[in-house]
């Protein structure tokens, strides 16, 4: 189950979406929020932390370590103070931690191993791709635990789309797909992918066997296809809110997304989880 929800933050519009998305699914499985605000500027403010009202956002540490605080609020960001406001109008229990220098993605990956997801935005207005720099730094590298890509802007999550192929991460993205359709209550569709015939009748029994336990409604289908060009077919054939997949194995280079992920961006109105 989501739990521990981690949010890559700034003052850009697709944050303000991710933060949005993000108190959405911890109101549903009764979760918390992280914000991680990474100030790339080569001085910050000194670090400093705020108590919020209990049980809503605890804690907000700003700037470097080893700093002497100076004044009780010194070097917050507005857009932090912002993110607070909302988090405790949401009611939601959460803090927010501001931290300078490092890459923002290095830093995200480093906070996401102890987190159940984390959830960007998409990109900024200026960003000319599908994209930001930092979304696209941590999809290719290997991935610390389940990411959540938002759409372009808000979308209520009504419709989940699980696009699997044999392996122990398929099983992954499996549990993850049937535990959110299941306490969302919302459709699960499944597009079962893999190159022979003869297996992808097998798997496909399995899958859907295996989505019994979730109690959730909806399609389970086969295709040989690669993946790549199933999350597009399926995609736009079931429109969904929600694309899940599980993380490629496929080897990486550093000058381009893995096919999958390319394919999977080009569905701006969908948020895409990538499980691992």
């Amino acid at each position: 189950m989501i739990k521990n929800i981690l949010v890559g933050y700034d003052e850009s519009r697709p944050a303000q979406v991710a933060l949005a998305q993000a108190i959405d699914l911890a109101e549903v499985t009764s979760g918390r929020v992280r914000l991680l605000v990474v100030r790339t500027e080569e001085r910050s403010a000194p670090k400093l932390e705020l108590a919020a009202e209990p049980g809503i956002a605890e804690m907000v540490d700003v700037g470097l370590d080893d700093e002497e605080l100076e004044t009780e609020s010194a070097g917050v960001p507005p857009f932090v103070e912002q993110a607070r406001t909302k988090l405790i109008a949401a009611d939601a229990a959460g803090s927010i931690r501001v931290t300078s220098g490092g890459q923002p993605a290095a830093c995200l990956q480093e906070e996401a191993d102890l987190a159940d997801l984390l959830v960007v935005g998409r990109s900024r207005a200026h960003s000319g791709g599908q994209v930001g720099r930092t979304t696209r730094n941590l999809l290719k590298g290997h991935l610390a635990g389940p990411l959540l890509i938002c759409a372009s802007q808000y979308l209520p999550i009504t419709s989940l789309l699980l696009v699997y192929w044999p392996g122990q991460l398929g099983g992954r993205a499996v549990s993850v797909a049937g535990g959110l359709a299941a306490t969302l209550n919302i459709d699960l569709n499944t597009v079962v992918t893999t190159s022979g015939r003869r297996t992808l009748r097998r798997e496909r029994a399995r899958v859907a066997s295996a989505l019994l336990a979730y109690h959730t409604e909806g399609e389970v289908i086969a295709t040989t296809e690669a993946p790549a060009q199933a999350v597009l077919t399926a995609g736009l054939q079931y429109n969904p809110s929600l694309l899940v997949i599980p993380e490629p194995s496929l080897p990486r280079w550093p000058w381009q997304l893995a096919p999958l992920y390319s394919s999977a961006l080009e569905l701006p109105d969908t948020l895409l989880l990538i499980t691992t």
